[in-house]
């Protein structure tokens, strides 16, 4: 009985490391877009995030996305800007904003800085 328990805690025990060495690191799996974006919804594709800057004038950053969903999609979305250092900058420009998005279709969210000061910023997106 001893030596069918020590069977069967070696076969566990290897198929334990096992399956542990397929894990992938999380980070090597998300897209390039996602330090710049928080999405948890099921019905946008997001396909493209960029920046531009300039010195006088601060940043600005386009979001494409395109919706994969069966009929006409409400998302909400903001963004968030921040200073070099990460400290948030406070606007008014940051409130949501809503888009119905059609199913298909390819939308541009384009968005600009509230000045030279900000230097990273992230999109939120949520579905309604």
């Amino acid at each position: 009985m001893i030596r069918i328990i020590k069977i069967f805690i070696a076969v566990v025990t290897v198929f334990a490391l096992q399956a542990c060495g397929e894990l992938k690191p999380q980070d090597a799996s998300l897209p390039a877009w996602a330090a710049h974006v928080s999405y948890k919804g099921r019905y946008l594709d997001i396909l493209d995030v960029r920046d531009w800057s300039s010195e006088q004038k601060g940043m600005k950053v386009m979001l494409r996305a395109e919706s994969i969903a069966m009929t006409d999609l409400r998302i909400s979305f903001k963004v968030n800007w921040y200073t070099a250092d990460g400290q948030p900058i406070q606007t008014v420009l940051g409130k949501w904003q809503e888009r119905v998005v059609s199913p298909g279709q390819t939308i541009e969210l384009v968005q600009v800085s509230p000045g030279p000061r900000a230097a990273d910023y992230r999109f939120e997106i949520i579905e309604k």
